[in-house]
């Protein structure tokens, strides 16, 4: 019934709280946070002062769901394919059957969508919320999703190159990745691992600020035909060796840019993801690894 209400009503709350810390508007959850630390300074005599820090972060949260979209590097790749699929196969309530026997499709693994948080302490002991809950949340079937790769295969095919997921859960993916096929993407030899080098076909061409542009272009296109409300672009490419970090090259946004319009060789493709994505107001994630 919980989830019913969210879909909707997405601006509903499950729980709310009581605190002049915390105010809630039509549009958004406000709240008033002091974050506490302390500093430590040596003196000349070998003692240590310890001071107190306290910083004020104000928070705003929209109470709207908005439509999103997400937009994968390296789509078509094992970590793309792989999450398309997994989207898609709980989207449509698939089972498949494995070694092991009937397999359901769920969300055990998210950290948002599987697990729990506390609360507090109530009449009945402590109450606990899906994580999900604690704030207004996307659900993962509702993502719309498009991306890169320099390969290219349709999701499909991908998702059979990759050899992650269980045959018969292919064979009933296969009809709805088949027609998603990843945009061309900026390959540049020097910073991946040579066996790229046999799967590029499917690239963009030009200097790096021509690719720049032409990746805003897609960011722009895909969220106007999408009708979104924002657009995230997740690195799920291969490693890249790490770049230079020089002055005048890259230690700021000014030198930065100058350097993508220099076509400066020490600038990798995620960075030029990251510009491109900035820079046209969407949000830009690259894992560590």
């Amino acid at each position: 019934a919980q989830e019913n209400v969210r879909d909707t009503c997405p601006i509903m709350a499950a729980f709310t709280v009581e605190s002049p810390n915390v105010r809630y508007t039509d549009s958004f959850i406000e709240s008033k946070y002091r974050y506490q630390t302390t500093r430590v300074t040596k003196g000349l005599n070998g003692t240590h002062k310890v001071v107190p820090v306290e910083t004020a972060i104000d928070f705003q949260t929209e109470r709207r769901v908005p439509r999103l979209g997400c937009m994968l590097v390296g789509w078509g790749g094992n970590n793309g394919s792989t999450v398309t699929a997994a989207i898609l196969a709980n989207k449509l309530g698939l089972t498949w059957r494995t070694k092991d026997g009937v397999q359901k499709s769920n969300y055990f693994g998210s950290i948002t969508q599987a697990s729990t948080v506390l609360l507090g302490s109530g009449p009945d002991g402590d109450v606990y919320i899906p994580l999900k809950d604690l704030l207004p949340m996307v659900n993962p079937d509702d993502i719309v999703l498009d991306g890169w790769d320099i390969s290219s295969l349709n999701l499909a095919e991908a998702m059979e190159r990759a050899k992650v997921l269980e045959y018969d859960l292919q064979r009933q993916l296969r009809q709805h990745m088949e027609h998603l096929k990843p945009r061309p993407s900026i390959y540049i030899p020097d910073f991946i691992a040579a066996n790229q080098e046999s799967r590029a076909d499917n690239v963009i061409k030009g200097t790096k600020m021509e690719q720049v542009d032409q990746i805003r272009r897609d960011i722009r296109d895909f969220k106007t035909k999408n009708n979104l409300d924002k657009v995230i672009v997740l690195w799920t490419a291969n490693t890249e060796r790490f770049c230079d970090v020089l002055t005048g090259l890259n230690d700021t946004a000014t030198t930065l840019l100058h350097a993508i319009k220099n076509n400066a060789c020490e600038v990798s493709p995620s960075t030029l993801f990251a510009v491109a994505s900035i820079l046209e107001g969407a949000v830009s994630i690259k894992p560590k690894v």
